[in-house]
């Protein structure tokens, strides 16, 4: 196994705890602090900050300050969109392949999510829901694809943790999983594209409700409104 290097695990402490919401929207971030309490020196974080904002996640204000993003709702769209279209292409690949074993895997998953619902386990709850839509591009030789929508979905999944969160809405996330399973198992390709495609656009029904209910989470715009807040791991 491929040893990681200090500054790879850096970014994966910082991304973890950006899309947690550990590290809110709109959180200053000093690398000082950062540095001392992974206890690693200021290079591999400076270099983390520079990843994390090639995916969008952090703002880098030169000569002032390093925020952590704001969830922007256009971005969220783009993100969905490469989702949805890279998702809804290989149900046809995955039909072919038949495999027996990955819809029992998929099945294993909502029974995990069905324990994260009860515990109230939210950041369990999306990992687990990711390693379900994962299960699609694995059997299809298809990692690259999905690499594609891990590297880019910074703004979509922080809206989505923060939707979860919303009384049912894990509950009918699990029922739409399992029809999901189900039409995969009677090999119905329209129908469970139909519910694939509507299981992703859910979010497009309540985004400005989340937007209204968070505004200091959200991209609005306007700098002389955002309120910096220092940020701890």
């Amino acid at each position: 196994m491929e040893r990681k290097t200090i500054q790879t695990l850096v970014y994966e402490e910082l991304k973890r705890n950006i899309m947690s919401m550990r590290l809110e929207p709109g959180q200053a971030m000093s690398t000082q602090e950062i540095a001392t309490k992974l206890n690693v020196s200021r290079t591999p974080v400076r270099e983390a900050f520079l990843h994390l904002q090639s995916e969008g996640l952090v703002e880098m204000i030169p000569q002032r300050e390093t925020i952590v993003s704001r969830i922007d709702l256009k971005r969220v769209d783009q993100e969905k969109f490469i989702r949805e279209c890279l998702e809804l292409g290989v149900i046809n690949k995955f039909l072919v392949k038949k495999n027996r074993e990955a819809i029992q895997k998929m099945s294993r998953f909502i029974e995990i999510q069905k324990q994260c619902d009860e515990k109230r386990d939210f950041v369990g709850f999306l990992d687990a829901d990711d390693q379900f839509h994962k299960v699609l591009f694995d059997v299809t030789d298809q990692q690259m694809a999905w690499a594609t929508i891990a590297g880019r979905n910074g703004h979509y999944n922080r809206l989505r943790i923060l939707f979860i969160q919303k009384d049912t809405v894990m509950e009918s996330s699990i029922q739409q999983h399992a029809d999901i399973v189900r039409l995969l198992e009677m090999g119905d390709e329209e129908r469970v594209s139909k519910a694939l495609a509507s299981h992703i656009q859910r979010l497009d029904v309540d985004k400005t409700g989340l937007a209204t209910a968070y505004p200091d989470y959200f991209d609005t715009g306007n700098e002389n409104s955002r309120e910096r807040r220092i940020g701890t791991l």
